[in-house]
């Protein structure tokens, strides 16, 4: 009898460990986010960002976007970005401050001028230039790893020969959590 109770509370204890194993391989890391910035595509301005949490407090990441009307100077830019998130009730969650430094791409305007009665026209040239920027926002996460974003914040550029001196932080992102 001794041994079949000693057999049973060995089975017992063994089966649970295997299931909160198991639990502990089956949990995902959730370190990978995908985002779209719904905000800025209203003004024609595409954006997508990635970014990788670090840690339950900070996040890597970069944001492409690329400005499709013709008729200003900036085109688009990179932006790699830190993100620190300084609440503690879930992973990279909450209010964040972020800091960034963006390569902006610019066109200045073409230029029309009168020159002995003959309407001439240049083309714009192409700029790439440098910056650095603050942010603040938001992020809110469900359950299921989508979430939403939001956050404002300005960069400021560093090339005097382009038209572009400062460049606009600001979004309402949706993305996903893997």
């Amino acid at each position: 009898m001794r041994l079949l109770l000693f057999v049973l509370s060995f089975s017992v204890i063994g089966f649970s460990h295997a299931q909160t194993t198991a639990s502990a391989v089956d949990r995902r890391d959730y370190s990978n986010e995908i985002k779209f910035n719904a905000a800025t595509a209203v003004a024609e301005l595409f954006e997508i960002s990635y970014e990788r949490i670090m840690n339950d407090d900070m996040g890597l990441g970069g944001s492409l976007a690329y400005f499709s009307d013709e008729n200003l100077n900036y085109r688009g830019s990179i932006l790699p970005f830190f993100r620190f998130y300084p609440g503690e009730k879930r992973r990279a969650a909450g209010l964040f401050f972020e800091v960034n430094s963006g390569v902006i791409f610019s066109q200045n305007d073409e230029f029309y001028y009168v020159e002995d009665g003959i309407i001439r026209q240049e083309e714009g040239e192409n700029f790439v230039s440098f910056g650095f920027g603050v942010a603040v926002g938001g992020k809110f996460i469900s359950r299921t790893g989508l979430f939403g974003e939001i956050y404002v914040g300005l960069g400021r550029e560093f090339v005097d020969e382009s038209f572009v001196e400062a460049y606009p932080r600001v979004g309402l992102n949706f993305g996903y959590r893997f």
